[in-house]
């Protein structure tokens, strides 16, 4: 009975240890897959916002003025804040 207790007890830290190696490879591989993602997104913030600021110096060179290249530029954005605004303050009312 001992012998099979010890038997016993040496194939639960085995059992224990192999899942400690599997969790750890899973997170490592699940962790390298986020800091991917993450620097994938940001770089595409990043493109998309030199892309925009490029835009509106290319406006801003052919209309002459940067200031009216930068509102063009802007005003979808802003359009966009408005719309998402009334949305959210459509779906936040309490009468529904």
């Amino acid at each position: 009975m001992v012998e099979a207790v010890r038997l016993a007890s040496s194939l639960a830290v085995k059992e224990i240890t192999l899942f400690s190696d599997e969790v750890d490879r899973i997170v490592g591989v699940v962790s390298g897959w986020t800091l991917w993602g993450g620097a994938i997104l940001l770089l595409a913030c990043v493109s998309g916002f030199l892309l925009l600021m490029a835009l509106v110096k290319g406006l801003g060179a052919l209309i002459g003025s940067e200031a009216i290249a930068a509102v063009i530029g802007a005003a979808p954005f802003a359009l966009a804040a408005v719309l998402l605004t009334l949305w959210g303050l459509r779906k936040m009312d309490l009468r529904r």
